[in-house]
């Protein structure tokens, strides 16, 4: 994504030309705004997650697949806060690029590994719920693969991310009066047959084409149809005989709870990092590419990265304000609590197992007092919910 394009002088030695553009500093209030806005982003963030990877990682109970797949979402936000949020604050306050030739690079492999990672946990988060509760019979398919799935999802994100790796980096131009210094990677080139490269723009399209559609936008689909898929196996579905006891009312309405919680994460990501998306492609198909970017993309840009960034503060208040099990174990992690009574949905694990082996009658009685079952005794009972 090249956002920074200037003008070209191939006919001219810009060592003998003045700067042709004025050189001006943000206003100190509005650089005061900024700094204390992403600073709050960033603490909230960096506290929030870790507090989120150890509740789960510390509480049993809390290790089920859908959060250990939360767990990696937490983490893809703690990569985008130490690596990526203050980089884009840096590069706002400043006249070009003042980070070095490492950060320019890595900045963008940062961000773009961490939406990957997010996209694809979130979408695992989906399947995993939809199989659970929707097809029954498939509840074990991520389960039983969830750690090497978690490692899967880092290696295709690395790999989607890397060749920014190798086109992305600080470029100088030297005025009279001024060293201009930008960060892009407008050297997507390839190797033309003559022995030398040359900057081939529509790999650069196809690329940030890729990431935006095929790796954001259409997984956010998926996912909506999922979650409508879930949403109408649960509140449409029937107990057999209409016997209601009071768990399956309390396991019932922990698993919409659950549902509701994964749903906001889903809406607030897609809100969040939607307008970034936006932006790259209209960076890449705008059609005249020798003049400047326009000003007021300038400053939506700023926005749409602010707001991508502060998704990963988003979360943690998500967890903590939607789920139970999450504020009861953090509290406990905080010393808060001295003995906590855990929420007893995970108990539904245990029973699946028993009534794939066990007799229609005896699958009936568990079924009737532990869970909540669709339609007929003939499906043995599903993970419809994890202990969150």
């Amino acid at each position: 994504m090249d956002e920074n394009e200037t003008f070209s002088f191939p006919d001219f030695d810009t060592r003998q030309m003045d700067y042709p553009m004025n050189i001006t500093s943000v206003p100190v209030g509005e650089a005061a705004v900024k700094i204390t806005v992403y600073t709050l982003l960033i603490l909230i963030s960096l506290i929030g997650n870790t507090l989120i990877v150890l509740v789960v990682l510390k509480n049993k109970r809390m290790q089920t697949t859908t959060n250990y797949f939360l767990v990696n979402l937490a983490v893809s936000d703690l990569v985008v806060s130490l690596s990526c949020s203050w980089v884009n604050l840096v590069e706002d306050l400043t006249e070009g690029w003042v980070l070095g030739a490492f950060f320019c690079p890595f900045n963008s492999f940062a961000q773009v590994t961490s939406l990957v990672s997010s996209i694809l946990s979130l979408t695992l988060v989906a399947c995993d719920r939809f199989f659970g509760i929707v097809f029954a019979m498939k509840a074990h398919i991520i389960e039983r693969k969830a750690k090497p799935v978690i490692i899967a999802v880092w290696v295709i994100s690395v790999a989607v991310a890397s060749p920014l790796l190798v086109y992305r980096r600080v470029h100088e131009r030297h005025w009279k009066n001024h060293v201009e210094r930008w960060c892009d990677d407008s050297d997507w080139s390839i190797d033309s047959g003559d022995g030398e490269s040359h900057f081939h723009k529509p790999s650069r399209v196809a690329y940030w084409t890729f990431v935006s559609v095929i790796l954001f936008f259409i997984p956010i689909i998926a996912m909506i149809g999922a979650y409508c898929g879930i949403i109408k196996t649960l509140w449409s579905t029937k107990i057999p005989g209409e016997r209601v006891y009071k768990e399956n009312l309390v396991q019932n309405k922990m698993k919409r709870k659950v549902i509701v919680m994964l749903i906001a994460i889903l809406a607030v990501f897609a809100l969040c990092w939607c307008p970034l998306q936006i932006t790259i492609l209209y960076s890449e198909y705008r059609g005249n590419h020798t003049e400047p970017l326009k000003e007021w993309y300038i400053h939506f840009k700023f926005t749409a990265m602010l707001l991508a960034f502060s998704n990963s503060a988003f979360n943690p208040l998500i967890y903590a304000g939607f789920n139970e099990n999450f504020r009861k174990g953090l509290l406990n992690l905080l010393g808060c609590y001295k003995k906590i009574r855990w929420t007893p949905v995970n108990r539904m694990d245990s029973f699946r197992s028993t009534t794939l082996n066990s007799t229609k009658s005896e699958q009936l009685d568990l079924i009737n007092r532990h869970y909540f079952f669709k339609e007929s005794i003939e499906r043995p009972a599903s993970k419809a919910l994890h202990s969150m």
